[in-house]
């Protein structure tokens, strides 16, 4: 739901009208703090929200870089000629062994957040964290 704005300045939050909810922080912001963009999004200007936007922008051209390199029957890893040999829970692309590694990650299941274990590949190990943050 939209309220005033939640975007905290030095000392409070701004508090003007909002036109929009971040779709990473769940915060309302106003024209001054955030952006509706032609595709649907809605991103305030926390500096955590804009490094997910660019993040997930990222994202989107590493999953077609290991598509690339799995179509050719290579582990997803940029420099490794090695076959795969299992699957990233996170981005779906297939790599050898080395390349993945066991983990606790957060999964939706039905409509809550459970803690499972996943396989994950070094981009996505390394994307954790900024994910995990609010």
């Amino acid at each position: 739901m939209v309220g005033s704005c939640q975007v905290k300045g030095r000392f409070r939050a701004c508090g003007q009208p909002g036109i929009a909810v971040c779709q990473y922080c769940g915060r309302s912001f106003c024209t001054a703090h955030g952006d509706r963009l032609d595709d649907a999004q809605e991103i305030c200007v926390r500096a955590t929200c804009q490094a997910k936007k660019a993040d997930a922008e990222r994202f989107v051209i590493y999953k077609r870089e290991v598509a690339e390199r799995n179509e050719r029957r290579l582990c997803g890893a940029p420099d490794c000629s090695s076959a795969p040999g299992g699957q990233c829970s996170k981005c779906q692309g297939l790599f050898c062994l080395g390349h993945l590694s066991e983990r606790e990650i957060d999964q939706w299941q039905g409509t809550s957040m459970a803690r499972v274990r996943g396989v994950l590949c070094p981009h996505c190990v390394r994307r954790r964290g900024l994910w995990e943050r609010r």
